[in-house]
């Protein structure tokens, strides 16, 4: 009889476990949707990954993809002479455009709009970011900064930006710097093939179908302001995300991406780099104190100097640089733009890094140089070759 009723339990046991399981399920469909989603899209191009082992590798991927890429190379002392590989289609881009922000926020402190030593609550910033969308990222970013108490100077925020890769800094400063004056960032700088920076906030909101936002307006600074001002529609948002994720799997995250992600050029970022290295004035010397690195002797490599700005994200891999070298005078700049990259390439590139070996490689090493121009066949475009920019 007892083991007739350890059998009856253990059968009762088993069916709720079963009900159990099939509850969160049935709660959290979406999220096991989504699992299964990213599980297959990482299997997206894996053979194709396995082939990426050199930057020789990652420049036939360029060659046998043209539509999805794009790579500019030259020698400001010389733009004639540069690798041009569909240097002019626009394309969505990650990170980058943070390129633009910066130069809008030295503009502004030159121009005495700001002042880098403004106290800015802490708390100020945490509006910015929400479960999901940023919030980790942003207590990284401020463990990197010394414990100042609750507030800190604005040039930290910049630096919260610069180190930490902070979204609540992108964000804030975006916002301090107006959306009229973003929309004139391009023009005001000469690259017009440019998009300026959006609120990473608002855009990824903007991807979402929340109660909380039914009726609101979708646009991304209208989304950012509405969600930092309002303290019940932020508590309402990060409870949803907390309870339920972004319910967006790569291949999704991917799609609105490469819709809505600010577009530029490789030719144009090229420009904007050009104009950051070789400017005299007192904004071209606070562009260079942000980006450029000295080098130490000990990596035994021909660059003196170096700056880079890149981004990685579904669908998307961006590289902008350029360097001074220990071998000539001179600047040599280099810009890689792809967009619709298999989940598994992008991965892999991820891990790797192999774009930004690639491009290391085409800044420091001329042979190499010369060859990449040699396999992707490019020319100088009309307004590189007559000093495209200003």
């Amino acid at each position: 009889m007892a083991g007739i009723n350890l059998k009856r339990h253990l059968l009762i046991a088993t069916g709720l476990l079963v009900v159990a399981i099939g509850v969160v399920v049935l709660r959290y469909r979406d999220t096991f949707g989504v699992m299964l989603d990213n599980l297959r899209a990482m299997r997206e191009g894996r053979a194709l990954a396995e082939t990426l082992r050199s930057p020789q590798d990652l420049l036939a991927y360029l060659l046998d993809h043209p539509t999805q890429a794009s790579l500019v190379v030259f020698d400001v002392t010389a733009p004639d002479s540069g690798l041009y590989f569909q240097p002019e289609v626009a394309r969505p881009v990650a990170g980058l455009p943070r390129l633009l922000l910066l130069a809008g926020y030295a503009e502004a402190v030159a121009q005495g709009e700001l002042d880098p030593d403004e106290p800015i609550a802490r708390q100020a910033l945490d509006r910015y970011v929400l479960p999901s969308l940023g919030a980790q990222v942003h207590t990284h970013a401020l463990s990197l900064l010394p414990d100042t108490g609750d507030t800190l100077p604005l040039w930290q925020v910049v630096q919260l930006l610069l180190e930490g890769n902070d979204p609540a800094a992108h964000d804030y400063l975006l916002l301090r710097l107006g959306q009229a004056s973003l929309a004139t960032l391009p023009e005001r700088f000469g690259v017009p093939t440019l998009e300026p920076p959006r609120p990473l906030l608002g855009l990824f909101l903007s991807w979402h179908a929340m109660p909380a936002l039914e009726g609101r307006r979708t646009e991304p600074f209208a989304l950012t302001q509405a969600v930092v001002r309002d303290a019940r529609l932020h508590d309402a948002l990060a409870t949803h995300l907390e309870q339920q994720g972004s319910g967006l799997s790569l291949w999704d995250q991917r799609d609105r991406a490469q819709a809505t992600y600010p577009r530029g050029t490789a030719q144009g970022y090229a420009a904007l780099l050009r104009r950051i290295a070789t400017d005299s004035s007192a904004w071209g010397r606070t562009m260079r104190g942000y980006l450029e690195r000295t080098l130490p002797d000990t990596l035994q490599t021909s660059l003196k100097v170096l700056a880079v700005e890149s981004g990685l994200f579904p669908g998307l891999v961006s590289v902008a640089a350029y360097a001074r070298r220990h071998d000539r005078p001179g600047v040599r700049v280099a810009v890689l733009l792809m967009d619709a990259v298999p989940m598994a390439v992008l991965y892999h590139l991820a891990q790797t890094r192999l774009e930004q070996g690639l491009v290391l490689q085409l800044l420091g090493d001329d042979a190499f140089f010369e060859q990449a121009r040699g396999r992707l066949h490019t020319t100088a475009p009309l307004a590189q070759a007559t000093g495209m920019g200003r």
